[in-house]
């Protein structure tokens, strides 16, 4: 570059920090750098292809749309209008009854057309106008016989029959008029309106001439006001016509041979003769009919005044039928395609939901892992985003399965991948898993039913669905055994153990059902859901349940959830005992019913003022409850995992194993045991308060488990400063002041603290199950000795 160039670069000899800053962003504070706008996680778009209104709305319109104009063709042409298609308008009265005017007659044919002005004197004979003004004008092709009579539009006059009333006539029309006198002559007169006279003359004006035509009082009728003058062809000649007499007296006579037009009186005096002959000399018309033309002019003024307008056939009407056929039969037409697809899509839809029901409602018994074709797979994200659990991720442009643990075996990646390129196989049986049959009834115990995580089926919406179909099937054996004959105290029909959803569930479909049953609950109602942490966002699809319709909320809140489900609890006036253990289970020796043992878990002590009435917390003595049939819906929360080292019991009190309220640790140091997807939540919502202080101890290298969207975010918020991250670290200790942490290869150090968050797992009630006769696939093999034929009381875990 030359040394002039390198002059006039604005940044040329200056150092660094002189030049402009273009962007800068505070990085010194941890509160700073997580204000900085970041890019946010790829979204999970777990959706599948939906018919949305993009598709839909216009399915169907096509067909109904060819129906639609295929009817309105048929209405038309079975409902022509007046004078037919082909025809511009019907015809009068005259032209419609002589039966020798046809369209030939005016329009002539393809070999020999006709003008339709000059035809009119094909049958009335040289009709020419005898006004000069008019005359010349007729000569001159300026005015034609249809300027003032158009055949189909305004061909209009009054027609007398002898004996009978006179007619007023129009296109189309035809009107009696009954209140006049009968005529005694049979005449024909036509009737010229303003509307073919507007070419030349201004009908709204009263110095033009023509305003003397025109009877006072009917200008309000506009261009249809009828003209009063019948003279125009004074002067012409008659007419012949073979066969019918009701044709114009234009000013003439009308000789015919079938009858007279009108009675031949003496022959009036002959008009003046005009220089070089001509029409007029000859009087041919006042020669035959004398004066009696006049009669009928009056007359015809008479009917004119009286029926001024006549309104023709709306045509109009005839094309809204038309309109309304075709409108009606598009309507039907779509109703029809829509709905028959609607039904169709119900009828798949009642077809599929059986097999959708089995697969909720029976676990796997085996292990079922996703199988990826690599040479066809896409890379889409279809699969990553069905997955609920992180199971998948895309790398080198393929899904792989990364966290085999993790998979529950459900089938929606499968049903996502558009190519089919992955598929669920089974694998290795799973040997935790209860054995219980298609309507949920343990294979051990008959009687003895279970529902919800107990199966190992997980998700709420899976819990209610176990709720309701375990009550259907005991309702219908119990039906099929018949009502209690028993002797001593009646028994309920159901014993439920766990007010969960799938308690809560049970119960609402047994009281819909008429079943005497009773709710016994350890804790809360719902007290999996209010261990979550407030304002914790709850994610699942809406679903139907018994009594009460849709006892799910999409996408509520922890607190909206809860509320939802206590108001109906409330309103159902369901039979629920809480803070009530279960502590055994045993057959009568009959064999028919089951003996619930039950104690309090408050220690007599119930604080009854934090409860509504309508689901007092009971406790009490220990007691027994007879009942047909059992149902365990207890969950696979189990008793919480603790340390492995002694408390005092000043520290125990500072030992959580669920967070309620982030809130309320605001300020405070706390230590987070575990690196789960619990774990991982609850120190990211007690980071997020202010001012404190959140440690995270794992003994693991790094992470093991938990879903992508958690991790990503303890380590943007670790990398932020917002919480500390000690792998390879337990607790050793713990005393009233610190917290001893012991790492590999480091010496122990002592921290100080307010709060410990155990969150390393649960206990799963094998124990109790296996006390109450239920065993689990990994003993399927055990013969009939292992198996217990009668329940076993003794202590259980806490379900």
């Amino acid at each position: 570059m030359a040394e002039r160039d390198r002059r006039d670069e604005p940044s040329a000899g200056k150092p660094p920090a002189a030049l402009p800053t273009l962007y800068a962003s505070p990085l010194g504070d941890a509160r700073d750098r997580a204000a900085v706008p970041r890019e946010l996680a790829r979204g999970r778009a777990a959706k599948r292809a939906e018919k949305t209104s993009d598709v839909t709305r216009f399915r169907g319109v096509l067909t109904a749309t060819v129906v639609a104009a295929a009817a309105a063709g048929l209405s038309a042409f079975l409902v022509p209008p007046p004078g037919g298609h082909a025809s511009p308008g019907p015809l009068s009265r005259p032209h419609a009854r002589a039966e020798s005017v046809t369209c030939a007659s005016c329009h002539g044919t393809a070999a020999a057309e006709k003008r339709p002005n000059e035809a009119c004197a094909t049958c009335h004979g040289a009709h020419a106008p005898r006004r000069r003004p008019h005359e010349r004008l007729f000569k001159s092709g300026a005015m034609r016989c249809s300027t003032c009579h158009p055949i189909h539009q305004a061909d209009q006059g009054v027609a007398f029959v002898p004996g009978e009333p006179p007619i007023r006539f129009a296109p189309g029309v035809e009107r009696v008029l009954d209140d006049a006198p009968p005529a005694h002559i049979q005449a024909t007169v036509p009737i010229v309106t303003a509307a073919s006279c507007k070419g030349c003359h201004d009908p709204r004006s009263p110095r033009d001439p023509i305003s003397r035509c025109f009877a006072p009082g009917t200008e309000k009728l506009g261009p249809d006001k009828p003209s009063l003058c019948f003279d125009e062809h004074f002067y012409g000649g008659g007419l012949r016509s073979d066969r019918d007499a009701v044709l114009p007296l234009y000013g003439g006579g009308l000789r015919s041979d079938r009858d007279a037009v009108l009675p031949l009186p003496p022959t009036p005096p002959a008009p003046p003769a005009r220089a070089g002959g001509g029409p007029r000399s000859g009087g041919v018309c006042a020669a035959q009919h004398g004066e009696d033309r006049h009669v009928a002019w009056d007359a015809a003024r008479d009917v004119a005044l009286a029926v001024p307008k006549l309104d023709r056939p709306a045509t109009s009407a005839l094309a809204w039928l038309w309109l309304g056929t075709g409108t009606l039969a598009f309507a039907l037409t779509l109703g029809l395609v829509r709905g028959s697809g609607a039904l169709r899509a119900r009828r798949r839809k009642a077809q599929d939901k059986p097999q959708a029901a089995e697969a909720l409602l029976k676990p796997q018994t085996r292990v079922r892992l996703p199988q990826i074709d690599t040479q066809t797979c896409l890379g889409c994200y279809a699969c990553v985003d069905a997955c609920p659990y992180d199971v998948l991720e895309v790398q080198k442009y393929v899904a792989v399965v990364v966290r085999p643990e993790a998979c529950c075996g459900l089938t929606l990646c499968e049903q996502r991948c558009p190519n089919g390129s992955l598929r669920i196989t089974d694998g290795d049986t799973i040997g935790d898993r209860p054995r219980i049959d298609d309507a949920l009834q343990s294979l051990d115990t008959p009687g003895l039913f279970l529902a919800g995580d107990v199966t190992g089926l997980p998700l709420i919406k899976n819990a209610i669905l176990h709720g309701a179909h375990a009550v259907e099937k005991i309702a219908a054996g119990l039906a099929a055994e018949g009502a209690w004959t028993g002797g001593g105290e009646r028994p309920k029909d159901l014993v439920i153990v766990g007010a969960g959803p799938a308690g809560i569930s049970a119960a609402l479909r047994a009281k819909e059902l008429g079943l005497s049953f009773e709710v016994i609950e350890q804790g809360s109602v719902a007290q999996s859901i209010r261990s979550f942490p407030r304002g914790k966002l709850v994610f699942d699809q809406p679903l139907d349940l018994p009594l009460t319709g849709k006892l799910w909320l999409k996408e509520s809140t922890k607190e909206e959830l809860l509320s939802h489900w206590m108001r109906i609890i409330r309103k159902e006036d369901l039979p629920i005992r809480q803070d009530t253990r279960m502590t055994a289970v045993s057959r009568e020796a009959d064999g028919k019913l089951f003996r619930v043992s039950t104690e309090s878990t408050l220690g007599g002590s119930a604080p009854r003022a934090e409860l509504p009435p309508q689901t007092p917390r009971e406790g009490g003595p220990p007691r027994d409850i007879l009942a047909r049939r059992v149902l365990l819906a207890i969950g696979q929360r189990g008793t919480p995992r603790r340390l492995p080292i002694e408390l005092s019991p000043e520290v125990e009190a500072r030992v959580f194993y669920h967070l309620a309220d982030a809130r309320s640790f605001e300020g405070k140091r706390i230590l987070v045991v575990g690196l789960g997807d619990v774990a991982m939540e609850i120190a990211v919502a007690l980071a997020r308060q202010p001012g404190t202080t959140v440690t995270v101890l794992h003994r693991g290298p790094t992470f093991t488990r938990g879903k992508s969207r958690n991790i990503d975010e303890v380590k943007r918020m670790h990398a932020a400063g917002r919480l500390s991250l000690r792998f390879e670290t337990e607790i050793a200790a713990l005393d009233p002041d610190a917290a001893t942490l012991r790492a590999r290869g480091k010496d122990d150090e002592r921290v100080p603290y307010d709060a410990v968050f155990v969150l390393i797992g649960s206990i799963p009630p094998w124990d109790t199950l296996k006390a109450c006769g239920v065993r689990v696939a990994a003993e399927a093999h055990l013969g009939p000795d292992r198996s217990p034929s009668i329940f076993v009381q003794g202590p259980t875990a806490a379900p």
